[in-house]
């Protein structure tokens, strides 16, 4: 009982947070007051798109963090998922943390800038930024899918890491004013330590940040290498959400744009949901299914596409300049593209089904080897034994009978 209060309180905390910092931006002014404090040549290069990416990224934030303060309510009402609930809630309340303290309490110290308590909650923001984007993804990946790490020999290397993020928060948050540039003066900020000190919080929360991103690909790759069945299938929902959210936050700084940026909202909402897949084990077989239609579609339309262009440019230049000579270039290409696309598909399936989608193509070899024995099989025991193996190898049921129906009379 004690743990469902805890949990359903932490959830209407983030919530509130939340909603505060959405308030801030939207009613409380705080974007158009740091757009007011730009410089005329900084706001030239303001473009309509950055500021449409900006309002774009604070809603992104905002659904990524109740995602997964939802999943974690949801996990943490359920037996059995206590432990991963609890992580998700902590992740997104320490996630929620950094919009509340540059929005909310930012607005609080624009409107009073002597205000002690928004200039101590303002510094929540920046403080708690390594551990935000530690708390949502490396963390959660250490302790994938139950909720420990994979053994004690883990221990060690998670405090080191785990501590120097909670080293580069405690000086972020004490660090005097005259040093961070971010507000008029900080109320706790210590002003007797040397600079050197406060220097140091960057590259302590960025050594944990690697180390803790080191320490959760390598509990990943460890489980998979040790585990099987079921603890494999978690996995695989884990990391493909996590690559869809990680690889656009990799190449959205080289020039991604709002495409990059939504595939990895998109990965970042995935990852709850494939820890609540994981843990409640629904649909968790779909994985492969998933990741077998991916990609024979994306091979399928890379194929096409070249198909459809190369034919273009080739007809295009056997036929020149003869009447409708780009036309019949762009019909004919079109009907190439669509004649092969049935054969073409077939293909790509099959050859994507035997190396990622195992299940469905072991499924269909069994049953075809099993047709094939039941043309020259007469003996029903071993008919019926066979039917068992085939049925558990293709299905993997809980439980499985043959019911043979014995000959009787017939009526008249």
């Amino acid at each position: 009982m004690m743990r469902r209060t805890a949990a359903v309180t932490a959830w209407l905390a983030i919530a509130a947070m939340n909603a505060a910092w959405v308030w801030a931006i939207t009613g409380g002014g705080f974007l158009d007051a740091m757009f007011a404090s730009l410089s005329v040549e900084e706001l030239r290069l303001l473009t309509p798109g950055m500021v449409a990416l900006t309002y774009g990224a604070m809603t992104g934030m905002f659904v990524v963090t109740i995602a997964y303060a939802t999943v974690g309510l949801l996990l943490a009402l359920r037996p059995g998922g206590g432990r991963m609930g609890a992580i998700l809630l902590v992740g997104s309340a320490v996630f929620s943390g950094v919009p509340f303290g540059y929005a909310f309490a930012g607005t609080m110290a624009l409107q009073n800038p002597l205000d002690p308590v928004a200039n101590v909650l303002v510094l929540i923001g920046p403080a708690l930024a390594p551990l935000g984007f530690a708390s949502i993804l490396p963390v959660v990946a250490l302790v994938f899918p139950d909720g420990r790490l994979p053994s004690s020999r883990w221990r060690w290397p998670a405090r080191a890491a785990m501590g120097a993020l909670a080293a580069a928060t405690i000086l972020i948050a004490f660090t005097p004013a005259d040093i961070t540039n971010i507000l008029p003066w900080n109320p706790i900020g210590l002003d007797a330590l040397p600079v050197w000190v406060w220097a140091l919080a960057g590259p302590v929360g960025g050594f944990g940040t690697v180390l803790i991103s080191v320490l959760g690909v390598a509990a990943v790759v460890s489980r998979y290498r040790r585990g099987a069945g079921v603890e494999r299938e978690q996995l695989r929902w884990f990391v493909a959400a996590v690559l869809l959210a990680v690889v656009p936050i990799t190449v959205s700084p080289l020039g991604g744009g709002p495409v990059a940026f939504l595939l990895a909202v998109f990965g970042l909402l995935l990852v709850p949901v494939s820890v609540w897949i994981a843990v409640t084990r629904y649909r968790l077989y779909e994985i492969d299914r998933l990741i077998s239609r991916g990609l024979s579609w994306a091979v399928v339309s890379g194929l096409l596409v070249a198909v459809y262009a190369g034919a273009i440019l080739l007809l295009q230049g056997v036929l020149g300049d003869a009447i409708g000579g780009q036309t019949l270039a762009v019909a004919g290409s079109t009907l190439l593209a669509a004649a092969l696309f049935q054969p073409l598909r077939r293909r790509v399936q099959t050859a994507v089904d035997h190396r990622f989608n195992r299940a469905r193509y072991d499924a269909e070899r069994t049953t075809t080897d099993f047709a094939d024995r039941l043309r020259d099989e007469v003996d029903m025991a071993t008919v019926s034994g066979d039917i068992v193996g085939v049925v558990d190898a293709a299905l993997h049921p809980s439980t499985i009978g043959v019911w043979i129906r014995r000959p009787g009379p017939t009526s008249p």
